[in-house]
């Protein structure tokens, strides 16, 4: 017997929506892009056809580089996380494909908002590419982030 809609609606619980995306949201998307620089610094000294002892520093520093980009992820994703996490929350979205795709809009919107506004009130000049990355940044953040912590239907 499955459950309706408006009766699964009950057991949903918004605060713990909204505090995990406010404290994993930003810290999977700087996780992320900290996997893709260590991905990229070991693979550079792979090609390079550098030794043994060249190959395994580029792998301590990648190991280290996750956790890094991770910490600085979660501050600078604060924002748009809270943000994806109140709007996901809002809509009452579930771990199902609906729910996840829906999460991954709402985070990308939400990067995309906040991306610009600090490109207005910033003095720093971004690329569109830097401003393209973050977006696809954010949605793979808000997809995972909703995998990891939205309630099943």
């Amino acid at each position: 017997m499955s459950l309706d809609a408006n009766e699964s609606s009950e057991n949903y619980s918004k605060s713990s929506v909204i505090g995990a995306y406010l404290f994993f949201g930003g810290a999977i998307g700087g996780g992320l892009i900290g996997l893709i620089v260590a991905m990229l610094g070991v693979l550079e000294a792979v090609l390079q056809n550098a030794v043994l002892q060249n190959i395994v520093r580029s792998i301590v520093i990648a190991v280290l580089a996750i956790p890094g980009f991770a910490f600085f992820g979660f501050i600078v994703g604060l924002i748009p996380a809270t943000l994806t996490g109140c709007l996901v929350a809002h809509f009452k979205l579930y771990r199902n494909h609906k729910g996840l795709s829906h999460s991954a809009i709402i985070s990308a919107i939400s990067t995309a908002i906040c991306a610009l506004l600090f490109i207005v009130f910033s003095d720093i000049n971004f690329s569109i590419a830097v401003c393209i990355f973050s977006v696809l940044i954010g949605s793979a953040s808000g997809y995972l982030t909703g995998l990891f912590t939205l309630p099943r239907p």
